[in-house]
C-alpha cells in the first residue's frame, strides 16, 4: 500500500488520467522544470509557470486534474495485479526516454526483463493475407527461439500472428495496447492477451479501463517503435497504420525492415514502397540478424553433442569428413549432427559444401 503515498507516482498517474494533459504537455511540463510530485496535489501546483497555455486552458486543465483520482486507480491496479510505472521511476521502459512525448506513466501486466532490450517489432496489416500471416508467425517464431523479444500491438492480422508465433516457440512477446490493460481489444484476442501476460507482458499508456479509441492506436505506435531495436513490416497496404510506426522508428533512429510481398497483392504495396525507400529486405530471421549486426545466440538447452560440434568447427568451416576427424566420431554421426545444426539455422553450407557456423 505504500505506493499510494509516492508523490512522483501519484503525480504521474494523475497526468495519465487527464486526457487534456497529453504526453507532449507532460514533456513540456518536465522540460520546464516541473516534477511529477508537483502534480500530486489535486490542483496541480504552479502549472502556469510550466505550460504555455492561456488562463482559460490552465483553469480547465487544473479543474480536470482536481477531479482525477489516482489513489483509486492505484488501488484498482494493485487488486488486478497491474504495475504502474512512472516516468523516471524504477521499471519504466528505457526506450521511452528517447521519445519527444513519453507517457507520464504506463500500466503493465506481466513482466519486463533486461533481455527485452533485444527486441524487434513485427507489425503489419489487420486484413492480412494467408501469406502474410504465415510469414509473421514463421519470422516471430525463429526470432523468439534465438532469444529475441517480439513486440507488436495485439491487433488483428499480422500483430496477432507475430505474438502467437513468438509464444508458440517458447519465447517472449510484448503487446502495446490501444486500450486499457484491463479492457482487452479486439475481443477475439482475450486468450492471446492472457498468454502474453504469463510469458511476456502487455502495457498501455491509457487508464486501466480505457476503451479502445480510433485515436489511441496511432498514438500507441510510437511506443511500439520505442521498445524495439528494429521494426519489421511483414505486410502493409499504402495507407496501413503500420507505416505510422515506421515514421516513429525513423525518428528514433531504429532500423526499418520489410518482407517482400507478391506483386499482384494490393496489401503489399506499402512494404514495396518501404523497400524502394531503403528498408532492409527480410526473407528469414538470419536477414534480421544480419541487418541489425547481431550474432545469432546459441539456443538454450542445445544437446551436448550438437553444442560440442559447434565448438569444434573452425572459423572458416569444414567438410563433414573433417568434422568427423575433429569430433573423433564416425562420418555418418558427424554428418547427422551437421545436418541437424543446419536445420536449426546454426550452420550453413557454402558453395564448396563446407559447413560454416552462423
Amino acid at each position: 500500500m505504500e505506493v499510494l503515498f509516492d508523490p512522483a507516482l501519484v503525480g504521474a498517474l494523475r497526468a495519465l488520467l487527464v486526457p487534456a494533459f497529453s504526453p507532449r504537455r507532460w514533456r513540456a511540463f518536465v522540460d520546464a522544470g516541473g516534477r511529477p510530485e508537483d502534480l500530486a496535489a489535486p490542483e496541480g501546483a504552479r502549472l502556469g509557470e510550466r505550460l504555455p497555455l492561456d488562463r482559460r486552458e490552465l483553469n480547465a486543465l487544473a479543474a480536470s486534474l482536481a477531479k482525477a483520482d489516482p489513489a483509486a486507480e492505484l488501488s484498482a491496479a494493485q487488486a488486478a495485479g497491474v504495475q504502474v510505472l512512472a516516468w523516471g521511476g524504477a521499471g519504466y521502459p528505457a526506450g521511452f526516454a528517447h521519445l519527444a512525448d513519453p507517457p507520464p506513466a504506463v500500466c503493465l501486466r506481466g513482466t519486463l526483463l533486461p533481455c527485452d532490450e533485444r527486441a524487434v517489432a513485427i507489425i503489419g496489416s489487420r486484413n492480412a493475407s494467408a501469406y502474410g500471416l504465415s510469414a509473421a508467425r514463421l519470422l516471430a517464431g525463429d526470432l523468439a527461439r534465438a532469444g529475441v523479444t517480439v513486440v507488436s500491438g495485439l491487433a488483428r492480422g499480422i500483430d496477432a500472428a507475430a505474438h502467437h508465433g513468438a509464444l508458440d516457440a517458447g519465447g517472449r512477446s510484448i503487446a502495446v495496447m490501444g486500450s486499457g490493460v484491463l479492457e482487452p481489444y479486439p475481443p477475439e484476442n482475450v486468450e492471446l492477451l492472457e498468454r502474453l501476460v504469463r510469458s511476456g507482458a502487455a502495457l498501455s499508456e491509457f487508464p486501466l479501463r480505457a476503451e479502445p479509441s480510433r485515436l489511441n492506436f496511432p498514438r500507441r505506435n510510437r511506443l511500439i517503435a520505442a521498445l524495439a531495436v528494429g521494426v519489421l513490416v511483414v505486410e502493409a497496404g499504402e495507407r496501413s497504420g503500420a507505416l505510422g510506426t515506421v515514421r516513429h522508428a525513423l525518428d528514433l533512429g531504429r532500423l526499418v525492415l520489410a518482407v517482400p510481398g507478391r506483386i499482384e497483392d494490393e496489401g503489399a504495396r506499402g512494404t514495396l514502397r518501404l523497400l524502394q525507400e531503403g528498408a532492409a529486405p527480410v526473407g528469414s530471421a538470419e536477414d534480421v540478424f544480419a541487418a541489425l549486426g547481431w550474432c545469432r545466440p546459441r539456443p538454450r538447452g542445445l544437446p551436448a553433442a550438437e553444442s560440442r560440434m559447434l565448438d569444434l568447427l573452425p572459423d572458416g568451416g569444414c567438410t563433414a569428413e573433417e568434422a568427423a576427424v575433429l569430433a573423433d566420431c564416425p562420418p555418418d554421426a558427424a554428418a547427422s549432427l551437421l545436418i541437424t545444426l543446419e536445420v536449426r539455422g546454426l550452420l550453413r553450407r557454402d558453395k564448396e559444401g563446407r559447413y560454416v557456423a552462423i
